[in-house]
């Protein structure tokens, strides 16, 4: 490497910076909602993270409201992106809490469905 050149983070390392778990992006060969194919590619995982919200804030936030919900709480998220906020809620509240998620970009829906199973 030359002096003075820095190198692209690789989506692994920006995964982790966010405080999503290795490999959150990394969903593979996918399908979007129209039914189109697209390749496993690097591209739309940099975008999706640099689109996101990094999470250990929020988990923090969250983990403040705790005492102030009422016992089993289940939460929905609008425009959610790649899932953070259900991934955060989920830590906290279990498996199953956060219960829908809005998206409008293809490949953040891939991703969403994949670490959520659809549900």
């Amino acid at each position: 490497m030359s002096a003075g050149a820095v190198r692209r983070l690789k989506p692994l390392e920006c995964e982790r910076l966010q405080g999503f778990p290795d490999g959150w992006t990394d969903i593979g060969d996918w399908i979007d909602t129209k039914g189109k194919k697209h390749k496993s590619a690097d591209a739309p995982r940099y975008k999706a993270l640099g689109n996101s919200i990094a999470l250990p804030f929020w988990q923090w936030l969250l983990e403040r409201f705790a005492p102030y919900l009422p016992e089993s709480p289940t939460m929905g998220s609008l425009f959610d992106g790649i899932g953070g906020f259900p991934l955060c809620w989920e830590r906290i509240y279990g498996e199953g809490s956060a219960v829908w998620a809005s998206e409008i970009e293809p490949f953040c829906i891939a991703v969403t469905e994949k670490r959520f199973k659809a549900r």
